[in-house]
């Protein structure tokens, strides 16, 4: 199942700032425009994830109408640049299979009475 949350895009000093402003304004960057959204996926499936892990509600996202990035930039103290709303998506359960729950298998190697795990 997609989580689905508005984020914020800011340019700003060749880089892009991503803000959640419905996930206690979670914030994460990139260098490029598709570094900051694979950031912003990562930063979400992480954030809920947390949430999901510690049985704890979720927050509701608002309404991609709803978000006004020089609302938002005059809360964290920022200047304007060139900025955007998006909704960035992730399914929060396979992100999590795929990057966060990966088994680590150990190998045994008996030498000489001694156990070694790699």
């Amino acid at each position: 199942m997609l989580s689905i949350y508005p984020a914020c895009f800011f340019y700003e000093n060749n880089s892009y700032s991503v803000v959640f402003p419905d996930l206690n304004w979670l914030t994460t960057q990139g260098d490029t425009l598709q570094e900051a959204m694979e950031m912003a996926i990562d930063c979400l499936a992480g954030y809920l994830y947390s949430y999901q892990m510690d049985g704890e509600d979720i927050p509701k996202p608002s309404k991609l109408s709803d978000i006004h990035t020089e609302v938002i930039a005059k809360e964290l103290e920022s200047p304007i640049y060139e900025s955007f709303v998006n909704m960035v998506a992730v399914d929060v359960a396979s992100y999590a299979k795929e990057h966060f729950e990966k088994s680590v298998k150990k190998h045994l190697l008996f030498q000489h009475g001694l156990t070694l795990l790699h």
